[in-house]
């Protein structure tokens, strides 16, 4: 018996009156505080560490638990600090889920330098273990240098079509095993109607499978998957096959234009618009009151008007960003009219996501180039939203309802206890308003 599932991704989730949460490992104190009198030297090494942060992040309402990983070893980073990948995501993900009941368990996945079978096997076990509660982060390794037992050269334009072959039949793997396959009738000595397990025949360009997983999921839909990009291939990729993306929007604007180029793409593949939402990362910067916050923005003005003037910020952002038009330009001149594209959407398609916030500073009428370069050098990869709880709860929940975003990964910030005693819980009173 041969199947023949839908291996899309799956429907579009039901909605939601406050912005979903997803907590990057890399936020917890655990993974940065090693350094500090409070903080253990080894902590990011020990698991019981993790566990007892994933406990108090489902306490304040977060709703999933995310582990990033990247494949190989970072030298560089190795020297001054923890590497990211202290623990096989998997098997953090399954400590994890034992411990709690009801976050989301998120471990990553690199398509290269897997099997769709072993993965589709995982992470079904991690789906019985956690009682439905496995979504998965779907990644493309990109370090040079990673260490893998196997030959994977995929040339880097043919990475999309081997990540959605990758998922295609991870997917028909775990639809072999319908729920109606378990019976278990002691009385009658039954246990599974083998004949309801399909085999999977499929021989594709990357992957070759004969027969089904070996072991039944607890879940019959396919677990939300998560897919990083920058690119309109990529977006593209994960419109037909995620559940979310995971992409660095700095600004409103670029969220907006993100967001919605990404609906309309979900559209195209026959999904839902509100199919696949857009979880950009943030960075939290909590502090005690309103003056400390204007204190700190105007120290980033300044920093800025001293770091990022003249020409040194120009010749910068030409360097960082080639596709902008500022070639011959001086920092006093008036900001060339065609530096970007006037439509967001040719900008995405020429220079992907990274440009989009560049396209937000032009929109706001910069007068000189020099005032371009300033503002634009200075934004970070991820939303930044300082302040206090209160007021980044209300900033991220503005985000939310002006059509920026459908949730948010804290990726970094300070103060672990207030984003989970009163930034988490006040997204969900800011909703109840």
């Amino acid at each position: 018996m041969t199947t023949s599932p839908d291996t899309g991704a799956g429907p579009p989730p039901a909605p939601r009156d406050t912005p979903m949460t997803l907590l990057n490992t890399q936020y917890l104190p655990s993974s940065r505080d090693w350094r500090t009198p409070a903080g253990r030297a080894d902590s990011p090494f020990r698991a019981d560490t993790f566990v007892r942060e994933a406990q108090r992040a489902e306490a304040a309402g977060v709703d999933a638990f995310f582990h990033a990983d990247f494949s190989g070893v970072d030298r560089a980073n190795l020297r001054s600090g923890p590497p990211v990948n202290a623990f096989e995501p998997f098997q953090l993900a399954a400590l994890v889920a034992a411990a709690t009941t009801r976050i989301a368990v998120m471990p990553t996945v690199s398509t290269l330098y897997n099997h769709p079978f072993t993965f589709a096997r995982n992470l079904a076990s991690l789906d019985r273990i956690s009682g439905g509660r496995a979504w998965v982060n779907v990644v493309s390794s990109f370090r040079s240098g990673t260490a893998i037992g196997m030959q994977r050269d995929v040339p880097k334009a043919k990475r999309h079509a081997q990540t959605e072959e990758f998922l295609t039949v991870a997917r028909e793997l775990w639809a072999s095993w319908p729920p109606e396959a378990l019976v278990p009738d002691p009385a009658g000595g039954r246990f599974i109607r083998d004949d309801l397990i399909a085999d999977v025949q499929r021989s594709g360009e990357f992957y070759r499978q004969s027969g089904p997983i070996d072991m039944a999921p607890y879940s019959a839909r396919f677990p939300f998957t998560l897919q990083a990009t920058s690119s309109l291939e990529g977006l593209r990729l994960a419109a037909r096959t995620a559940d979310g993306v995971f992409a660095g929007t700095p600004t409103l604007g670029a969220a907006r234009q993100l967001r919605r180029i990404l609906r309309t793409e979900a559209e195209r593949a026959g999904r839902s618009p509100d199919a696949v939402a857009l979880l950009p990362g943030a960075f939290i910067q909590a502090v005690g009151s309103a003056d400390q916050a204007e204190r700190l923005a105007f120290a980033e003005r300044q920093r800025r008007a001293r770091a990022f003037g003249g020409r040194a910020a120009l010749d910068e952002l030409q360097a960082r960003f080639p596709g902008l038009r500022l070639h011959g330009t001086a920092p006093g001149d008036r900001l060339p009219a065609d530096v970007l594209p006037e439509d967001p959407d040719e900008v995405f398609a020429a220079h992907g996501s990274r440009y989009l916030p560049l396209w937000d500073v032009v929109q706001r009428r910069p007068r000189t180039a020099g005032e371009f370069a300033a503002e634009a050098i200075s934004l970070n990869e991820h939303a930044r939203f300082t302040g206090t709880p209160e007021r980044i709860a209300e900033e991220m929940r503005r985000w939310y309802e002006e059509g920026g975003v459908d949730g948010f990964q804290f990726i970094l910030g300070n103060g672990f206890e207030v984003l989970c005693e009163e930034i988490v819980p006040g997204l969900r009173k800011a909703a109840a308003r």
